[in-house]
């Protein structure tokens, strides 16, 4: 059953951004529905202390000291290097 709501432009423009990256993920048309069923299950994101712990435990001492630090710091050069071509390729558009 369909249900009207009232909500603001802002709020509007705002689910309208959730739901393009939503259709580039899926590569289909998505529904306002979808999108605020997807912000929902996005919201509830609690976490099992307990889990998350047990789960972690199985990685520990695979890096090195330090190491983890400099995975992370090649990943965000490379993520940055991406970000740089991209932008050229939106500029030259």
């Amino acid at each position: 059953m369909a249900t009207t709501i009232q909500i603001s432009e802002e709020t509007k423009r705002k689910l309208f951004v959730v739901i393009n990256r939503l259709e580039k993920e899926h590569g289909r048309r998505v529904t306002y529905d979808e999108a605020i069923k997807f912000l929902l299950q996005e919201e509830q994101t609690e976490v099992d202390k307990e889990k998350f712990l047990k789960n972690i435990n199985k990685y520990r001492g695979i890096l090195k000291p330090g190491e983890g630090k400099k995975l992370l710091k090649e990943l965000r050069m490379e993520s940055r290097e991406r970000e740089k071509k991209l932008t050229k390729r939106i500029n030259r558009s």
